[in-house]
């Protein structure tokens, strides 16, 4: 009977992973620092387009595309939230996207759209499914192996919970990091980033950035087993590792923001239209 629950909880902690992807609080968290970190005009850009869905935050907004997946109107975007390679993959190519779509076409698609379609609800859409998806593409298990979903299928316990390792790097270490408490919390700490380090994160694109996630993905493999515990310790090792990578999103969706929303001299943004693709959750 205990072995039936611990079944139930497990399962239960991988559909929830695969429902928000970096957790509720990181999207969040990354959406309010890109936003923080944007120039003064993509803020004005950002702010017309929200004001589409009235009451509708920046911070919220990055969340709804874990939310839409679930709705008929927006399944094909499933597959768009992580990308996978074989076990033995040294490194991520575009040509690993699968047909139905993966992270870096999704990400591809929706630049498009932000940097040709007039102001429009499209436009806003796009601009949540990119903020999304770029978080996704840092957090390490959204670029993983198909046979494992992502590491929803590594049993673990975290802190001695029975959990993923998927769900441990989505949201169990921001909880334990304390950042489900303070809203706040990935600015505080990017206060001490210092420049010099912010100026070399913008650079690259959605592949390179790909690239590093794999890498950590293949150190996070090569660290854990299935059903091991995962103690303080480990919470002491990769915390700063998932936080990085959160100061990352955040500084890398600014800077590709601005240069997306940058306005057409004497008229506002306009942006083309494309749909993406479909395929297994995480």
């Amino acid at each position: 009977m205990r072995f039936m629950l611990i079944c139930s909880a497990l399962l239960a902690l991988a559909y929830s992973s695969q429902a928000f992807a970096f957790g509720r609080t990181g999207h969040q968290q990354i959406c309010q620092l890109a936003y923080q970190q944007a120039a003064a005009q993509t803020q004005q850009q950002i702010t017309a387009l929200l004001q589409l869905k009235p009451g509708e935050t920046f911070a919220r907004g990055c969340v709804w595309p874990d939310e839409a997946r679930n709705e008929p109107a927006f399944s094909y975007s499933k597959p768009h939230h992580f990308m996978n390679v074989k076990r033995d993959a040294r490194t991520v190519e575009h040509k690993d996207c699968a047909s139905v779509g993966c992270l870096l076409s999704a990400i591809r698609h929706h630049s498009a759209v932000l940097k040709t379609t007039e102001h429009s609800v499209q436009k806003l859409q796009s601009l949540l499914f990119l903020s999304h998806f770029v978080a996704d593409l840092h957090q390490p298990l959204h670029v993983s192996y198909a046979d494992d979903l992502g590491g929803n299928k590594t049993a673990v316990y975290f802190l001695k919970q029975p959990s993923n390792l998927h769900g441990v790097w989505d949201s169990g270490l921001l909880r334990a990091l304390g950042y489900d408490e303070n809203e706040h919390l990935l600015q505080q700490k990017f206060a001490a980033v210092n420049k010099h380090k912010i100026r070399s994160w913008q650079q690259g694109d959605a592949l390179f950035w790909a690239n590093e996630s794999l890498k950590q993905t293949q150190k996070v493999y090569q660290q854990y087993r299935p059903g091991m515990l995962i103690d303080e310790q480990a919470v002491l090792r990769d915390g700063p590792v998932v936080e990085t990578r959160m100061f990352q999103a955040a500084v890398r969706l600014a800077w590709l923001l601005d240069k997306l929303l940058a306005a057409p001299a004497a008229n506002q943004p306009s942006v083309g239209n494309s749909q993406s693709s479909t395929g297994t959750e995480q």
